[in-house]
């Protein structure tokens, strides 16, 4: 396996195996933990819940009372306080006016409740979900390289946005559709119990086949709410990744294939969603079919007891303002089931990321890296990135302090590899690496990297003003300090003639500014960091002669006095080193002065030659 850049492409495909499916107690339990410092509130909001769902039982009572006291001038049974409500000395008038105001204060109970556990869930679910994306993303960041170069950009995104919003959507909009059933159907099974168990019974009698209608057609939907999330995840990657490349895509015309590609997915996602629909529509007309059979059972029962004399007007009316309410949650359930299985999936897929173990961290017992001289030893080091498939092999090298080493070979060769170690993008997997004698997984992490300024083949900048590009590794760096690194760089000039200077705003990837310009103002950022060891990686590749002039310039003088690591292809930059090493299949091959190189006639030579036309030695080159 190669790894032809220090910092592979995120797009890079995995073949291995996915981890482990996320359990629902793995994320309820995480997700309950991250709620605790909400606590409070939220258990305020879910007695608002009760306390609106005994309200919400209540509310039939007044009817019946009207209709047992008033029309029909019978006891009005009433739970509790029926005894005493029947021995007042009351007239029909003043019982009904009773009535309508206690209905009257009902409403204006459920409301108010409604009113605070709504707004309460909705600002815990908008501060939960601020904080889970919060640690997503920093915990993203934080993940080794490998984990970055079998995942897709766009699927990470996917996560951070779309299924967070699931998430969201569930807490603030949806769990009080649970939670204020689950009460209401508690209370109000209690209270035609105690009326009529045989009433009862009946009135619950078509329970079973709605519950096994929703079971039936669970898992299902589920399925296709996994596979929509999935399809989402890789049409993003596609537009993302086509976006990130529109130059290349317009410039080899080929718009109409990545629109054929991008179609392709995105029907994927719309074959998933579909059969939710298609799968919830099936549900619906059960669920309606026997909601109906029990309101029909209810009507029929209740009319034959009160014809019997065995209950009254208002039990009855009571029990068909239950069972209406009893079977409207759950077809509300069973028609939010895609709702509720996209945010158990997002959950899930937001989970896996966080339980991913940070590969490389800080060992026990590690400290933070003093101000390195910069001498660096690789002792017999060797590295895979897949079991059985070594990138290096013993690796044997040492680096003096101030000193400057060219690393050249052939593509593949395993530099940017050797060169990724250093700053512990990956560990070895086997030998040691030394900074000033000591082992650097001995270091915490951010120290070691905080010794180390890095110049990418590919410049990466920021949206943002040149200035903040520059101070991106110290932000809180001088305007002083800026210009210094600038001027070091030799990018004083250029952005000086800009008509913002330094709050120039540079674009998405810096694709308004010229390949030198952004290779100088990369340099600037490493040159303010004033880091002691630097590295290189293939600086000036695909620069014009008097670009690559330019950047080797600022090269030159940004590198001086401190351990630099040069990888080139392009050998115009190793005029730089003090030090030239090849590496061949993982291999060091060669090492020495360009002098000495070029004299053994080998490796080193036949680059040399290729490129620069100095000899007829025409051994296998090296590119």
């Amino acid at each position: 396996m190669t790894r032809p850049s220090l910092v592979p492409p995120h797009a890079a495909a995995s073949k291995e195996q996915g981890p482990p499916k996320v359990s629902w107690k793995e994320w309820s339990v995480y997700f309950l933990r991250l709620l605790r410092p909400r606590a409070t509130p939220l258990v305020l909001a879910h007695l608002a819940m009760l306390l609106d769902a005994l309200l919400t039982v209540l509310r039939p009572w007044p009817l019946k009372v009207v209709i047992d006291r008033v029309i029909t001038q019978k006891p009005s049974r009433v739970p509790f306080i029926g005894g005493w409500l029947d021995g007042l000395p009351l007239e029909p008038e003043q019982i009904l006016y009773g009535a309508c105001a206690t209905t009257i204060l009902i409403a204006l109970g459920t409301g108010l409740s409604t009113f605070y556990y709504r707004r309460t869930m909705g600002l815990i679910g908008e501060h939960f979900t601020f904080d889970l994306r919060r640690r997503l993303f920093a915990h993203m960041q934080r993940l080794s390289l490998r984990f970055h170069d079998r995942q897709r950009t766009g699927d990470l995104t996917t996560r951070l946005s779309g299924d967070i919003n699931a998430i969201d959507d569930l807490l603030t909009d949806s769990s009080h559709i649970v939670v204020v059933n689950a009460f209401l159907l508690t209370g109000m099974l209690a209270i035609m119990l105690w009326i009529n168990w045989r009433f009862a019974l009946v009135a619950l009698s078509v329970s079973p086949l709605l519950f096994l209608t929703i079971l039936r057609f669970r898992w299902r939907i589920r399925g296709a709410a996994r596979e929509a999330r999935t399809s989402d995840g890789l049409v993003t990657s596609m537009a993302q990744e086509t976006l990130a490349s529109i130059r290349v895509v317009q410039g080899l015309v080929q718009e109409e294939q990545q629109d054929d590609r991008f179609e392709a997915q995105g029907r994927v996602s719309l074959q998933a969603r579909l059969q939710i629909q298609r799968l919830q529509s099936r549900a619906a007309p059960f669920i309606d079919l026997f909601s109906a059979a029990g309101l029909g059972l209810v009507m029929w029962y209740g009319a034959t007891r009160v014809l019997a004399g065995e209950l009254s007007t208002g039990d009855v009316v009571v029990f068909f303002a239950y069972v209406t309410n009893l079977y409207a949650p759950m077809r509300s359930l069973a028609r939010s089931t895609g709702r509720f299985y996209r945010a158990e999936i997002g959950a899930e897929r937001v989970v896996e990321i966080l339980r991913e173990g940070q590969e490389v961290a800080d060992l026990p017992g590690a400290i933070p890296a003093h101000s390195f001289e910069g001498r660096i030893e690789f002792q017999a080091v060797s590295f895979a990135y897949d079991p059985g498939r070594e990138v290096l092999s013993g690796i044997d090298l040492v680096v003096e302090p101030g000193e400057k080493l060219a690393i050249v070979g052939s593509t593949g060769a395993g530099k940017s590899t050797l060169v990724s170690l250093l700053p512990r993008f990956y560990d070895p997997s086997s030998g040691a690496i030394l900074i000033d004698g000591q082992d650097l997984r001995r270091f915490t992490v951010q120290s070691l990297r905080d010794q180390i300024s890095l110049v990418l083949q590919e410049s990466l900048l920021f949206h943002g003003t040149i200035r903040d590009n520059i101070a991106f590794g110290r932000p809180e760096a001088t305007d002083a300090e800026i210009r210094k690194a600038a001027a070091t760089a030799h990018a004083s000039a250029f952005i000086e003639a800009l008509r913002e200077g330094y709050e120039t705003i540079v674009s998405e990837r810096g694709t308004t500014l010229s390949g030198g310009q952004k290779q100088r103002i990369a340099i600037a950022r490493a040159t303010l960091r004033d880091s002691p060891l630097l590295i290189l990686d293939e600086p000036t590749t695909g620069l014009d002669a008097v670009s690559e002039r330019a950047v080797l310039d600022a090269l030159e003088e940004a590198s001086r006095g401190r351990t630099t690591l040069i990888i080139a292809h392009r050998l115009a930059s190793v005029r730089l080193a003090d030090h030239i090493v090849v590496l061949e299949g993982g291999r060091i091959v060669e090492q020495g002065s360009h002098e000495d190189l070029v004299a053994r006639k080998g490796r080193y030579a036949a680059l040399y030659g290729l490129q620069f036309k100095t000899g007829s030695y025409t051994a296998e080159p090296l590119l």
